[in-house]
């Protein structure tokens, strides 16, 4: 049945409203019908047409009014007129059922006013159709229309590159992506070798054969080939977003989520609120696919975000409450390597520059683009991470307490960033076109949720309490702020508050319409992490280089690392004696100086490779995690901290090594490679280098820095107690058998086999101290696989930080 026509007239202008889609009433070229007065918002009301008729939704910032009464949602069941705003010389917008027009006879009818284009270009060689239906509907739903053009060849390449058949001006498409190439009536595509990947169906392929029903998803742009047609639509932002009966539960049978639904319109705000175990960052996780939901479902403008999540992750811009941030970085030299990270390798430098540049400007950060980030206001350190986010565009972005910590100052300009970051506001495209977005915010702060198009209460347990607009909440629970709305979650049951809840009216109009007649998802498995969009050397030259970057930007832990080998070197400095290493020279004065040389030696480098190491991974924590969840390598991750370590710890224990011998005298005799300096040194290098690597796995399984520093203490001290150079541990059960896996303990072997310490302790020989070339590379090969071991075991507890997508 085709839904009654309706007319809305401003400033003498009329126009028919399509029903087919939302229409927008604006201010600027972003909006359908653009009302040219300052107090309209870019984006003031939406006028749709829904299964119970003509609706009017508030959308502004200054309000929309109707007889002095201001509005949020208006069934239009009449003529009406609405004023954009609160002033009195604000635009008036009259809104009615259309009526047949009356034109003279043989007067054309005047042409209905224009939507606004797509900006896809067209291929070379091809003309633009007009739209034709899609079957499943799925491209009319990506927040802008939809191009249909005639294919003339057999052959048709897609990429960012100007000489391609299809051009996408999107930094997440490769220079040449895809080609698709048609055989008689069917059509194949295949990707060629693309950062990103190509989709068919949220399905990457590397080839597929392509049906008239079958999506292909390349960067934000969608596509169907129809025989000699290919319709495609690009993702604007525009975009709906629904849940329907997500539930999570715990292996241990503990309900975290239970029954949440509701629905989001294109360029919305939504904050999440609810007292601690409400099921806030669980909710988060469902909706960002990082943990789905264990029954229901959550759809991106009608496509399942948990079965075609694979694609659809690179839409989705999730802000963590910990800062995913460098603090000794510039806000731009944090960007630049963020937007290495995330755009394909064959991106130009100009076009990483330009976008970082667009999303410094749209998030007010131009002027502090050369501030270092730990000198920024929190509320500056909060959009940098947002910027990190909007560097891909995408259409979905989650925040998690983005307010956290902030004055009420700093919480209203990070919630009116949101609001404009929500309407596209202030950012502009890199076509031009709007920047908008859907925003969800899950937030304790109640000060500025005036601000939000919906707000959703989350009772304990994770039931819904509310969903709607934020104006209407106080008077939803029949209390006068807030603060008592929490103390009212408290006390009244969970399940009371959600039956409630469910025989409201704002749950027939804001939650059961719009997700009436969706399905829940059945059992489904999906990936765990996002495949890499770079090369394997690609994202490892870019890590060391911003690994080396920190380090020499921070500058007091910089001076830590150069000044620690020569500290330690004083303290060898100090030991007495003048026989050195030579065992000869001890026995013939007495001393004791070699061993106690080896020892402090041993010692030294075992706190030079823990003390390097120990925060290196857990400082960094919520970055990793984050960038893993967008496609970071974890071997090309453990490798760049492996060789910027291992670089730093190896010239710190030789310059140490040497430093605390020069100009003592040396072992009489090497026992391997001809040099006892040289093979001390290297017995110094590799307990140095291996303890970092204890240090590592410390760092990596530990969630707060403070956490690790009693664990150095307590390595140290084994380290000590085990090497057998402060007391014999060798030929007693047990003890020894423990201090194999002790790294000081062959490290110290090492440099006794060098000097010989055999012929000076009084206690008995120690087998690993054997003055050969068998027990010294004995000591190096342990130590070897000790390094191989613990990086094995580094990368086994970084995994466990993956995200966790169980099967459903």
């Amino acid at each position: 049945m085709t839904p009654p026509a309706l007319e809305i007239v401003v400033g003498g202008r009329r126009l028919q409203v399509p029903a087919g889609r939302p229409f927008v009433i604006g201010r600027g070229p972003e909006a359908d019908l653009d009302v040219e007065h300052p107090r309209a918002s870019r984006r003031h009301v939406v006028v749709e047409h829904t299964e119970h008729g003509w609706t009017l939704t508030d959308a502004s910032r200054n309000g929309t009014f109707v007889d002095g009464r201001r509005v949020t949602t208006l069934p239009l069941a009449g003529p009406v007129s609405v004023r954009l705003g609160d002033t009195e010389d604000s635009a008036v917008v009259q809104v009615r059922p259309a009526k047949p027009a009356q034109a003279p006879p043989d007067t054309p009818a005047p042409p209905a006013a224009p939507l606004r284009p797509m900006p896809v270009p067209i291929p070379k060689g091809h003309t633009l159709a007009a739209p034709a239906p899609h079957p499943d509907g799925v491209l009319s739903r990506q927040g802008g229309q939809t191009s249909v053009r005639h294919v003339l060849s057999t052959r048709l390449t897609v990429g960012r590159l100007p000489d391609n058949d299809v051009v996408l001006d999107d930094l997440l498409v490769s220079r040449r992506h895809a080609e698709l190439h048609r055989t008689g009536p069917s059509w194949r595509i295949t990707d060629l070798n693309s950062g990103n990947g190509t989709f068919v169906n949220g399905v990457r392929v590397r080839e597929a054969a392509i049906t008239p029903r079958d999506v292909i998803g390349i960067g934000h742009a969608l596509f169907q080939v129809q025989g000699d047609r290919l319709v495609s639509a690009e993702d604007t932002g525009d975009i709906g977003f629904t849940v329907q009966g997500a539930s999570v539960t715990t292996d241990s049978g503990k309900v975290l989520l239970r029954d949440v639904s509701f629905a989001l319109t294109g360029r919305s705000l939504l904050a999440v609120v609810g007292p601690s175990g409400a099921g806030k960052s669980t909710l988060l996780g469902a909706l960002t696919g990082a943990r789905p939901a264990d029954v229901g479902e959550v759809r991106y403008a009608g496509r399942d975000l948990y079965a075609e999540y694979d694609e659809l992750r690179h839409r989705i811009g999730l802000v963590p409450q910990d800062d995913v941030l460098h603090p000794q970085l510039t806000v731009r030299r944090a960007l630049r390597y963020a937007a290495r990270l995330r755009f394909p390798a064959d991106v130009p430098e100009a076009d990483r520059e330009r976008r970082i540049d667009e999303v410094l400007a749209e998030l007010n950060l131009t002027a502090q683009a050369a501030q270092r980030i730990d000198t920024l206001s929190g509320g500056q350190r909060k959009r940098t991470s947002v910027a990190l986010e909007l560097l891909t565009k995408p259409s979905l972005l989650f925040l998690d307490e983005p307010t956290s910590g902030l004055d009420p100052g700093l919480d209203k300009s990070v919630m009116q960033t949101l609001r404009d970051l929500a309407d596209g506001t202030d950012g502009r495209s890199s076509d031009g076109g709007s920047s908008g977005r859907t925003v969800v915010v899950v937030t304790h702060s109640v000060l500025n949720l005036d601000l939000c198009d919906r707000l959703l209460v989350l009772a304990p347990g994770g039931r819904v309490a509310y969903f709607g607009p934020p104006q209407q909440a106080l008077g939803y629970f029949g209390v006068p702020d807030y603060a008592e709305m929490f103390q009212l979650l408290e006390k009244v049951p969970a399940d009371t508050l959600a039956a409630r809840y469910r025989e409201s009216r704002q749950h027939a109009e804001f939650v059961a319409a719009p997700t009436t007649g969706m399905a829940r998802v059945v059992e489904r498995g999906a990936p765990s992490v996002a495949r890499r969009q770079q090369g394997f050397l690609t994202q490892l030259s870019v890590l060391c280089r911003r690994y080396l970057a920190v380090i020499a930007a921070d500058r007091p832990y910089a001076a830590f690392l150069v000044g620690l080998p020569l500290f330690l070197a004083l303290l060898a400095r100090i030991v007495p004696g003048s026989s050195g290493l030579s065992t000869s020279e001890a026995i013939r004065l007495g001393e004791l100086q070699p061993s106690q040389l080896v020892l402090v030696i041993t010692l030294g480098g075992a706190l030079m490779g823990i003390a390097a190491s120990i925060r290196e991974i857990t400082k960094e924590r919520a970055i990793y995690v984050r960038e893993r969840g967008i496609g970071l390598s974890l071997p090309a991750y453990l490798l760049s901290k492996l060789l910027v370590l291992g670089v730093v710890t190896t010239v710190q224990a030789a310059a140490f090594a040497v430093l605390a011998l020069v100009g003592r005298p040396m072992p009489d005799g090497a026992s391997a490679l001809g040099s006892g300096l040289l093979e001390v040194v290297l017995a110094a290098v590799l307990v140095t280098v291996v303890t970092m690597l204890v240090g590592l796995v410390i760092s990596a399984a530990t969630q707060n820095a403070d956490r690790g520093m009693p664990l150095l203490v307590v390595v140290l001290m084994i380290e000590l107690v085990l090497c057998g150079g402060l007391f014999p541990v060798h030929g007693r059960a047990g003890l020894e058998q423990v201090a194999w896996a002790v790294p000081a303990r062959w490290a110290f072997g090492m440099a006794a086999s060098t000097t010989d310490l055999n012929t000076v302790v009084r206690s008995g020989p120690d087998s690993l101290w054997t003055h050969d070339a068998a027990h010294w590379f004995l000591g190096v090969g342990v130590l070897l696989g000790m390094a191989v071991l613990l990086t094995a075991l580094t990368g086994f507890v970084l995994r466990r930080l993956d995200p966790v997508r169980r099967r459903r």
